[in-house]
């Protein structure tokens, strides 16, 4: 899959005992069977899978940012793995996402977030989203990045690794189940380097 962006695709490494995780930026890395499958589950409750044609699109209009799993076998850091990824016979799988719609320079709204729930519990989405942060920190013309979340806990985790605010009211009722007041779609903002405050404020 051809990147279609002027970013240099980038790498990053953790091993959590003997697993090693990979963060990638590349697009040919991108496994749109196993993006689908997740889009399809339970777990994402925001999407539905998509034509095959359809998803490379998305990805290929995006910033993407896959995370991979491969149990370690010998040898480690960041060099092996890109050999291992780029060979086609190697055993590795895609169990994270994170797709950023946006212009390179200015603005961004992030999206399609998650982390396998297998995975879940070792720290990888905070990670993901630490990945996120470092690529967005080089961006000296970025002015903001918007996130829309359905679940605190998830706004607690862009609080902390991507220090966005949460900008608006629920934007649902709660329903009748009795959800609390703190229920519904967030709007996030995390504010870049180039932002201008508004002169009414």
């Amino acid at each position: 899959m051809p990147q279609s962006n002027q970013q240099q695709p980038r790498t990053w490494t953790r091993q959590v005992g003997d697993t090693t995780y990979m963060c990638s930026t590349d697009q040919q890395q991108i496994q749109l069977d196993a993006l689908n499958a997740a889009f399809e589950s339970d777990m994402i409750w925001w999407a539905k899978g998509l034509t095959t044609d359809a998803l490379r699109r998305s990805v290929e209009n995006s910033f993407c940012f896959g995370l991979y799993v491969r149990t370690a076998a010998g040898g480690d850091g960041e060099r092996e793995w890109i050999s291992d990824m780029r060979d086609t016979s190697s055993s590795y799988a895609m169990i994270g996402f994170a797709r950023l719609v946006t212009d390179y320079v200015t603005v961004g709204y992030l999206t399609d977030v998650y982390v396998l729930q297998e995975h879940q519990g070792k720290g990888l989405g905070t990670w993901l989203m630490g990945c996120v942060n470092e690529t967005l920190s080089a961006w000296p013309d970025l002015r903001g990045i918007v996130i829309i979340v359905g679940e605190v806990e998830n706004a607690r985790l862009y609080q902390k690794t991507l220090n966005a605010r949460i900008i608006s009211e629920p934007l649902r009722a709660p329903s009748a189940a009795g959800e609390g007041a703190d229920s519904g779609y967030f709007v996030m903002e995390t504010v870049g380097p180039a932002a201008v405050e508004h002169p009414a404020a």
